[in-house]
């Protein structure tokens, strides 16, 4: 059964006992604000930077699906900013909780009535006074770091080759200041000097067949020796602001001499030769649509420049399988595409069928129909809260009442229709005409998500849209079961979709 009421938990910092309100304390208020005897759920947001400044969140949005799914009655918080520190997202919150009807309790607005002028009153005050909390904040920590760079003091986690000296109890020393790591630093200037003639590949793989140890119990890699690159001017005694937009003078000791920073830099740069790098800006057709076959991660693209040539692939992150070639898994959709096409009479004749179904008889206006099955929607979900009707024969009626509204005369499913029969119709005469960027966009409006395993993408693995499906669904029997305007199947396979949106 779902939970009548959310508890949404939200801790910004990473350290369960950092100054901020603990999880336990942010639970105990939002139960004490719930009416007792009802089923809750809490979902958390806790744990590495959870910033109130943008909804992107994990359990956010979870609240959110939850709340729109229906059956939530109640939402409680701790206080109002930990569901967000921004005005618009907490105004278009409350216009959600207002129109699916859920209330929202918060600790800090106990006993308000959200809906009354003092509650509403309340609440933008409250909301306003978070946002500008969490401006002044932004404001004081890029003064404090301005104020770090111009004194030279490094800002960040440790660079490998240094420690920050700490206080014989262990605590860091004020203003923070870095002390060289001398068996660390001998493996920088390697790296640097090393770098003058050999790739980051070869360097890690040498490092790690004599054992050299990184400060964490895990492998020299290929973008580890790349990190110990990229702070190149810090190991100089510099400190860097904005990836090299702007130098200081650090208070921090240099582990490399310029002869040596200047010689990794020319011996780097000389391997890449003129015309050979990747493009910047590539076109991923299958961007977020393909998923790895051994584990079900995402595959995500990738460009490599070997030979005077540029190869694309879609690796996975998750796992140790092979990458699939971009150009290769993008054909295989691509010639899907082009066959994927319904004859012109079968199309026509599944159009006269869904006119048809669309005409049943009804007792009054249309309108006035419609607007009287929507009503009955929201009574039965009121005698649902109120208690008035059991759940079983709440859901009968609500998925009856549906059917009903769905069977109605509608004329925007027959647009709909006729909007995806011209694009299906002209499909492969302007698939070869179209540009990389709109063959990408045409692959993102009918594909939902395809499947590679062991370098390869087939074409079953693909799963279409549902508004497109019906028209591409039986692919691999298009031999076997030649598509004719006699095979009913194909005529209800293009109606499901449309008969059931709305």
């Amino acid at each position: 059964m779902a939970a009548e009421a959310l508890i949404y938990i939200r801790r910004s910092y990473k350290r369960a006992d950092a100054a901020d309100v603990s999880d336990m304390t942010q639970e105990e208020v939002a139960r004490s604000l719930l009416p007792p005897g009802l089923s809750i759920d809490v979902i958390r947001d806790s744990g590495g930077h959870q910033s109130g400044a943008t909804g992107e969140r994990d359990g956010y949005q979870r609240v959110l699906a939850r709340i729109r799914s229906g059956g939530v009655r109640f939402l409680a918080v701790h206080d109002l900013s930990r569901l967000a520190r921004n005005v618009t997202l907490m105004v278009n919150l409350r216009d959600e909780l207002e129109r699916r009807q859920v209330t929202l309790l918060a600790g800090n607005l106990p006993n308000t009535k959200r809906d009354s002028a003092a509650g509403r009153f309340m609440f933008n005050m409250l909301v306003s006074a978070a946002q500008f909390q969490r401006d002044l904040d932004a404001e004081r920590m890029t003064a404090m770091m301005r104020t770090r760079f111009e004194d030279g003091r490094h800002r960040g986690n440790d660079p490998f080759g240094y420690r920050s000296r700490r206080e014989a109890e262990g605590k860091l020393v004020r203003p923070r200041t870095l002390d060289i790591i001398p068996e660390e630093a001998e493996v920088v200037q390697r790296i640097w000097c090393d770098l003058a003639t050999d790739s980051t590949s070869r360097i890690a793989a040498r490092l790690n067949a004599e054992g050299v140890r990184r400060r964490v119990d895990r492998p020299w890699t290929r973008d580890a020796i790349k990190d110990v690159q990229r702070r190149g001017r810090s190991y100089l005694g510099l400190v860097v602001r904005g990836r090299g937009v702007e130098e200081a003078p650090g208070k921090h000791p240099p582990i490399l001499s310029e002869a040596q920073y200047r010689a990794g830099i020319v011996g780097s740069a000389g391997r890449f030769r003129e015309g050979i790098r990747p493009t910047r800006h590539r076109v991923y057709a299958l961007r977020g649509l393909l998923w790895c076959g051994s584990c079900g991660g995402r595959l995500h693209g990738q460009t490599r420049a070997s030979r005077g040539n540029e190869w694309s692939y879609y690796l996975c992150r998750h796992c140790d399988a092979q990458s699939v070639p971009a150009q290769a898994a993008e054909a295989v959709v691509l010639d899907s595409i082009r066959m994927l096409t319904l004859p012109r009479a079968a199309i026509e004749r599944a159009r006269t069928i869904l006119l048809e179904r669309l005409q049943v008889p009804q007792t009054g206006g249309i309108d006035i129909q419609r607007k009287r099955l929507t009503n009955r929607l929201i009574n039965l979900r009121d005698l649902y809260g109120w208690g008035d009707m059991p759940e079983g024969e709440y859901r009968a009626k609500v998925a009856e009442t549906r059917r009903l509204i769905a069977e109605m005369p509608d004329e925007d499913k027959v647009v709909l229709f006729d909007r995806h029969r011209k694009v299906v119709e002209s499909m492969a005469e302007n698939l070869d005409r179209a540009t990389p960027e709109q063959r990408a966009d045409l692959v993102r409006l009918l594909v939902q998500r395809a499947e590679a395993k062991d370098r390869t993408l087939v074409a079953t693995s693909i799963v279409w849209t549902p508004p497109v499906r019906p028209f591409f669904e039986e692919v691999g029997d298009v031999a076997e079961r030649p598509r004719t305007d006699s095979n009913p199947q194909y005529q209800r396979s293009v109606l499901d979709w449309y008969l059931e949106v709305g």
